[in-house]
């Protein structure tokens, strides 16, 4: 029997290919804050962060997903800041680990 619904679309997308688009989405944002150096743009390594400006990977504070955990205009959400562990032994996207085949923590 046929799906006649008009809105139904049926994809043959493998999974190599649904795995590939995830990653799109579900990357890594860096969340800084100032680091204890004094740099400038010419300097290697550097990144330049709205509101805390030229800072290193000593000012990194957290790797982030880039889709469940910031929003376009403001960076990282409240709920990332509040509900998540960004800890070093967990993964940094719970969809991403669960495709990937982790194990918890997440």
């Amino acid at each position: 029997m046929r799906n006649t619904h008009k809105d139904a679309v049926v994809h043959d997308i493998s999974r190599a290919r649904i795995v590939q688009g995830l990653r799109a989405l579900h990357c890594e944002y860096s969340v800084y804050d100032q680091c204890s150096h004094v740099h400038t743009e010419d300097d290697l390594g550097v990144v330049y962060i709205d509101g805390v400006g030229w800072t290193c990977d000593d000012g990194l504070l957290m790797v982030i997903c880039r889709h469940c955990c910031t929003h376009p205009q403001r960076g990282q959400t409240e709920d990332c800041a509040t509900d998540h562990d960004h800890l070093p032994d967990h993964a940094i996207c719970p969809t991403m680990a669960i495709v990937e085949g982790k194990t918890p923590p997440w």
